[in-house]
């Protein structure tokens, strides 16, 4: 768990931009009040951190939750997409094996011939 205290770090921001309380509680569809509650919390939920990152154009999960002190977080996560295998189309072979930006999608157990060679057959 990241040790910070987001309220001060999103005023500090705020000040940055040189923008007012009350605009930046307009940008966020919030009051003055709910704005100075935010600078005292130790933590604040991930929906309104994402409407604050929006409005002061800062990604605060990314910059300041999933880095440390030497630069980006090296961690891996996945997520689990079950597929029917004839439900797909086009190269099969190219799905499997090709990299798009850090993600790689692994196959459970070998796609059936007959539809690895159906699907081939189609494109």
């Amino acid at each position: 768990m990241v040790n910070v205290s987001i309220g001060k770090i999103i005023e500090q921001k705020i000040k940055e931009r040189k923008m007012s309380v009350s605009d930046f509680a307009k940008c966020i569809n919030r009051s003055r009040t709910t704005v100075y509650d935010i600078f005292q919390r130790k933590s604040i939920d991930v929906d309104l951190l994402l409407v604050i990152s929006r409005a002061l154009e800062f990604d605060f999960l990314r910059e300041i939750y999933l880095k440390d002190n030497n630069g980006p977080a090296e961690k891996k996560y996945y997520v689990v997409v079950e597929v029917d295998p004839s439900q797909l189309t086009g190269d099969l072979d190219m799905l499997f094996n090709k990299k798009l930006d850090g993600v790689r999608v692994l196959q459970k157990q070998p796609i059936p011939s007959g539809i690895a060679k159906e699907q081939g057959n189609n494109s």
